[in-house]
């Protein structure tokens, strides 16, 4: 029996956590989906890549950027930043508000080729800038009815409420913008995403606020209350919410990580759910941050296995977005997102922003997208 296809990846290794997939196979793609093939069949295809030394993932899912590119002084442009580094879907947290969002979507979202989706941001005016205009966090601000008529009219891209706190963005208001974000959330029947970094008291009273679904970002941050206690483990609040459905993500950043945090609540067991970069103008291609796959590198360098490096940007991110087994997977049937990467040795040195370094002796290179299907990206080299 012969199988007809317009795309085959042939001989590289694939990487498929959503059904514990690791070992050599072809990938077939028809138009814009993966293709089942059994042993033995004839394949037939208009165009064969040889991936042989290679590792084949599903597209990756950046969980944490910032892509309000002209409406924004921090929003980076999807296509030409994320496709290049095997990012498929990517999702922003928080660039717009109520007040901006719909021109989010027509002049960013719709006019991408990389799938995006967003959560909106509890304050209105969304997140313009880093440092010398911060949000608004004014509960009384917080405007649910235009909150609501968003979520009715983008159904289907926006995921949740996004709130920041840290004690340098919220000051006297503590904890009560993230009350009332939660609270919005409740009205809505959506998840918050929760900024984390030095936060306005102890880490155990923010998270003991976060309900089965939310997301609390940064996970490795080491400004202030974090998650390890003083005697070099895991905090216990932290573990009861990861028992109640709580997630964690990294959203690495230039200043979100600290490796002493990372490295003591990997020991600890606890690794995120999450991989994401929180990429932002100024620390795209910086080394710091730079894309997703120095993130995953960083990581598998930390002692997290490759599958489950794998799983924090593909199949763990696609089921939050609601599209389980359509994305993040090279199941047959899915869409035909591909992330083609050599693991490479090559000694690289990183540094956080409190002057711990560490060496990565294993890097992502990326080496070829392919996004519906389309070769989006391919390197000179491959």
């Amino acid at each position: 029996m012969t199988v007809k296809g317009d795309l085959l990846i042939r001989g590289g290794t694939i990487v498929d956590p959503a059904r514990n997939f690791f070992g050599k196979a072809d990938i077939l793609i028809r138009r814009n989906k993966v293709i089942d093939i059994s042993a033995g069949e004839n394949i037939e295809a208009e165009n064969v890549i040889e991936a042989d030394n290679r590792l084949v993932l599903p597209g990756l899912i950046d969980y944490h950027t910032h892509l309000f590119h002209n409406g924004t002084q921090i929003g980076i442009h999807p296509d030409s930043a994320l496709l290049p580094q095997g990012v498929t879907t990517a999702v922003d947290q928080g660039s717009a508000g109520v007040t901006n969002f719909d021109s989010f979507f027509e002049t960013v979202m719709t006019s991408s080729q990389t799938r995006i989706f967003s959560y909106l941001h509890a304050s209105p005016a969304g997140l313009s800038t880093l440092t010398r205009c911060l949000e608004a966090v004014d509960p009384k601000l917080f405007d649910v009815e235009c909150a609501h008529r968003l979520f009715e009219k983008y159904d289907k891209q926006l995921l949740g409420l996004k709130i920041r706190q840290s004690k340098e963005i919220v000051g006297e208001w503590g904890l009560a913008p993230l009350k009332a974000t939660i609270q919005m959330a409740n009205e809505l029947a959506c998840p918050v995403v929760v900024h984390t970094t030095n936060p306005p008291g102890e880490v155990d009273e923010l998270v003991s606020l976060l309900r089965s679904g939310d997301v609390f970002t940064h996970v490795y941050q080491g400004k202030g209350s974090n998650i390890i206690n003083e005697g070099g483990k895991v905090r216990h609040a932290i573990r009861e919410a990861r028992n109640r459905g709580v997630l964690f993500d990294t959203a690495d950043g230039r200043g979100h990580y600290a490796f002493s945090v990372a490295k003591s609540a990997i020991a600890d067991g606890f690794e995120p759910d999450i991989l994401s970069t929180d990429v932002v103008r100024s620390s795209l291609f910086e080394r710091s941050v730079f894309g997703l796959p120095l993130i995953m590198s960083k990581y598998l360098n930390l002692g997290i296995s490759l599958q489950n490096v794998v799983k924090a940007c593909t199949s763990t991110p696609a089921r939050l977005i609601g599209m389980e087994g359509k994305i993040g997977t090279l199941t047959p049937g899915a869409y035909a997102d591909v992330a083609v990467f050599k693991l490479k040795e090559m000694p690289m040195q990183l540094q956080d922003v409190f002057g711990e370094r560490m060496i990565c002796s294993k890097v992502f290179i990326p080496q070829m997208t392919v996004l519906n299907g389309r070769v989006v990206y391919r390197s000179l080299e491959f």
